[in-house]
């Protein structure tokens, strides 16, 4: 069984959430990289090699899992969620350093790749 798990995020502050927007978005990565792809360095590669390969260029490898239940674990630690569908995304901010002193509100989105009784297996786990 194959399970790989992506994960993306949206970063709202103050200002963008007053224009219904986001601040920022793209992928998050091991360690905690964001990989931007909203930004202007983001954009000028779009323009060199194509949307397409400018997202393969910015996409980390995703988390992979041979059983549900790693896959669940993973998940979990980032919690409380709610459903996208086919995927789960927090609920709250994490309560990171810069949402106290800025009002950046950072959410994390897991996107799951597997067969879809899997997936939906995953998603049930996690928020029960």
């Amino acid at each position: 069984m194959s399970i790989k798990v992506q994960i993306t995020y949206d970063m709202t502050t103050p200002e963008s959430a007053e224009d219904g927007d986001t601040a920022d978005h793209g992928f998050y990565g091991p360690g905690g990289w964001k990989f931007s792809i909203a930004d202007d360095d983001f954009q000028e590669r779009v323009k060199s090699v194509g949307q397409d390969q400018a997202l393969a260029d910015m996409t980390p490898e995703p988390n992979e899992f041979d059983c549900i239940e790693d896959a669940v674990d993973f998940i979990k630690c980032d919690g409380p969620f709610e459903s996208g569908g086919t995927w789960l995304t927090q609920c709250d901010p994490s309560g990171d350093r810069a949402y106290f002193e800025s009002g950046e509100d950072t959410r994390l989105s897991f996107h799951i790749d597997a067969d879809p009784a899997v997936r939906d297996e995953i998603i049930e786990l996690v928020l029960a």
